[in-house]
């Protein structure tokens, strides 16, 4: 433990970099800078206790204004450096900060001041994650913190952005934030988004954005979160489309296979009154265990809906136990009265009887087929909370006969399952088959609010019947599988593999349109760029989505359950059957308690819950895969020991990051008997050994590609160009707390060990 002596003073590099360098002993070392820096660190990082972004960006041109508190836990006074990473490529202008509300002057440090000083500060901290800022210029500042307070920045930059493949890219460093003693207690980036164009396609690959139309030129994208140490950059994307949509394509390619990322929205401009008016008739359970509150809250969102239906807008509605009722036998305009009668049909339901599906469905595919025929999107919205138990009750049979009714309609029909008795594998194709969606509402939720949020949604559809081609490149295993319909608001994410046939690509996107069948082509030049190397990641997430939900139904055979392994250990994966080496999160998605479900049968019957039509088990397992399957982040099945480093994924072996291409498809690290240090030596062999912090080390960081690799860890193990190249740290272990992900990773490695090892 360190002893503070109150007349001391440290020296600190804080801010975006955020490196703690203190006084020790009688060693200093001058930088090119001029500034005397003393070595080594002893403590950790002060805290960032809020990181607030707010960007406006108007037609490219973007201003980024950030606001943030440093603390010192520390009973000494800590002078040190602010430095700020100025990212690559950006044409920056304007840089100001303030600290206290007071301007203060800024100095920028040539890229090779900035990695003299980074170099330095890696060696000394241990700390190989600031080889992100290396090659780069910096703005820096003097700063200094008094014990136990906080000092208040504010800084504020200015840049153009230039579009490349139909889509901007605007990229905010906000990993420096890692470099904190503890969590942010909150963080958040707004980005307001103006374009004289319109704006489509506007998509985060990093974080999970919540994006709001504000007008038909404006859109805004809010990310925001608490208790939490950000490790990843933000990015965002947007295409100025100057029409009805907007498309951008990216590609990236692995191991000679192709794969690419397709974005395709509608303009923000595009407003209510461009849509396509809906024919829709709700198809509502009213069987006995819809009884209580699932009853009243589907009510509460249906009255909801009626009056969010549009002027152009026709509709009806079925209810049904094992007797069929209707409001009407054919779509009424919607109307005052019409409405007003609704409402009064809507309050008298009440919960009876068993549960006719196949009728209730047929009749309400009548009710479409019986009306006067339009050119209108055509919907069916269909709630149920149980088991198909009067009539038709052959989950094949119902199927196949909506589907036969619905061959003439073409209605798309979504569906509501509610709680865990329902006939998952039924409702599924019922939506898989009528081009539809299912969403299930778990005990405790709000069926009321699931109903209005997924009826905004799709409240005003642009483009149906949506169909997509490629020219240019073959492309395969592209999810969804299903092309959804487009809707004000909503936005297309494609992606899969792909073989090029020409460097230059068109896309074709056909549908109906309220004026009638629509096409719009967009072309695009294939590029390499080592920044998109998120996109294989983000289509296995969606493939080992879809492969989980065929084991689900069909069960497990030995080729489904060889590529869900695969991937899982080729990508970091969380998946059921490869837990033992890549461990599951808290929470989320990729949860271990999610995967916990895949061998669990409660019953004892020999077969496993989840493979049941239903129950707790399958509902849950279904909306895990349906998570996987939706994915818009590459990270969002990301085991909690894996770590993503450009195309390099890493897993944690004690205190190693080793490259889980050298695992071999090993599905554990078995260390009941021996130590990670042994099971290291024993089945990692290095072709070259490169010292932490050596010459040797920051050569090999030249390279733009292992710049990102080395990142993991000061001890690492890692394949490259044929050679396996170890980085070994002989260093003694600094005190300077590491950031969250990196904690274990810079461990000292025995000697004997690496001596086994590398000898």
């Amino acid at each position: 433990m360190a002893t503070f002596v109150s007349h001391k003073k440290h020296k600190l590099l804080l801010g975006a970099i955020m490196v703690l360098l203190l006084l020790h002993g009688s060693t200093l070392a001058a930088l090119a800078d001029g500034m005397i820096i003393p070595f080594p660190a002893e403590l950790g990082y002060v805290d960032v206790e809020y990181h607030r972004v707010t960007v406006e960006i108007n037609d490219g041109y973007a201003r980024t204004r950030v606001e943030q508190r440093f603390y010192n836990p520390y009973p000494v006074e800590v002078s040190g450096r602010y430095v700020f990473p100025i990212p690559e490529a950006a044409a920056i202008s304007d840089f100001r900060i303030k600290l206290d509300g007071r301007p203060q002057a800024v100095a920028t440090m040539s890229q090779n001041e900035t990695n003299l000083y980074l170099q330095q500060a890696i060696k000394d901290h241990q700390d190989p994650t600031l080889l992100a800022y290396i090659d780069g210029e910096t703005y820096s500042l003097e700063i200094t913190l008094p014990p136990y307070s906080a000092r208040e920045m504010i800084l504020e930059y200015e840049e153009v952005l230039t579009p490349r493949s139909g889509l901007y890219r605007y990229l905010y460093v906000l990993s420096t934030e890692r470099y904190s003693a503890s969590n942010l207690q909150e963080v958040s980036v707004t980005v307001d988004l103006h374009s004289s164009k319109g704006l489509a396609s506007v998509y985060s690959p990093s974080h999970a954005v919540t994006v709001e139309r504000v007008s038909p030129n404006r859109v805004r994208a809010t990310y925001t979160d608490q208790d939490v140490t950000p490790t990843e950059d933000f990015e965002l994307y947007y295409a100025t489309p100057g029409q009805e949509f907007g498309a951008g394509l990216l590609n990236y390619e692995k191991d000679g296979q192709g794969y690419f990322l397709f974005l395709f929205s509608p303009s923000s401009t595009a407003a209510a009154t461009d849509s396509i008016p809906k024919d829709i008739v709700f198809v509502i359970d009213r069987s006995g265990s819809m009884s209580g509150e699932k009853m009243e809250q589907a009510k509460e969102a249906l009255q909801f809906i009626l009056r969010q239906l549009g002027e152009k807008d026709r509709f009806s509605i079925v209810d049904f136990d094992d007797v069929v009722d209707g409001l009407a036998s054919n779509l009424l305009l919607v109307s005052g009265r019409s409405i007003q009668d609704a409402s009064r049909y809507v309050e008298q339901l009440y919960a009876r009887g068993n549960t006719d599906i196949e009728r209730a469905l047929t009749t309400g595919l009548e009710v479409l087929a019986e009306s006067e025929e339009r050119e209108a999107a055509k919907v069916v919205v269909f709630l149920t909370d149980g088991l198909p138990t009067a009539g038709v009750t052959d989950e094949g049979l119902i199927a196949q006969s909506v589907r036969r009714a619905n061959d003439g309609v073409g209605a798309s029909i979504h569906v509501f399952g509610v709680g865990y008795d329902v006939n998952t594998h039924l409702l599924d194709r019922l939506a898989a088959e009528n081009h539809g969606v299912v969403v299930y509402v778990e005990p405790g939720q709000s069926l009321e609010r699931a109903l209005t949020e997924f009826y905004s949604q799709i409240a005003h559809p642009l483009l149906t019947g949506v169909e997509v081609a490629f020219e240019g490149m073959e492309v395969s295993e592209v999810y969804p599988q299903q092309v959804p319909d487009l809707f004000v608001g909503s936005s297309l994410v494609l992606t899969g593999k792909y073989r090029p046939s020409s460097r230059s690509v068109t896309v074709r996107i056909a549908g109906q349109t309220a004026g009638g069948k629509r096409e719009y082509a967009s072309s695009f030049v294939l590029e390499a760029d080592s920044d998109r190397a998120f996109i294989p990641r983000l289509w296995a997430t969606r493939r080992v989505g879809q492969l989980l939900d065929r084991v689900r139904v069909e069960g497990e055979s030995e080729a489904l359950v060889a590529e869900i392994k695969a991937l899982g250990l080729e990508y970091g994966i969380v998946t059921p059957y490869t837990t033992m080496l890549i461990r599951g999160r808290e929470s989320g998605a990729a949860s271990a308690a999610n995967m916990s479900l895949y061998r669990q049968d409660l019953d004892g019957d020999g077969q496993w819950d989840y493979n049941s039509v239903s129950g707790g088990a399958t509902v849950k397992a279904r909306l895990q895969n349906q998570a996987y399957q939706s994915a818009q982040q590459a990270n969002l099945a990301q085991g909690a020991n894996v770590a993503n480093y450009g195309a390099k994924n890493l897993i944690q072996v004690g205190q190693y990051a080793v490259d889980l291409e050298l695992l071999g498809g090993q599905e554990m690290v078995d260390l009941t008997h021996q130590s990670a240090d042994e099971w290291v030596a024993a089945n990692l062999k290095a072709d070259r050994v490169v010292e932490f912090g050596s010459s040797e080390y920051f050569a090999l960081a030249e390279d733009k590609e292992l710049q990102q690799v080395l990142q993991a860890g000061p001890n690492m193990v890692f394949h490259y160009q044929g050679q396996v190249i170890a980085v070994r740290n002989d260093a003694p272990e600094t005190q300077t707390k590491a950031p969250v992900q990196q904690r274990g990773l810079g461990s000292r490695v025995l000697a004997g060990i690496w001596q086994v090892l590398f000898r």
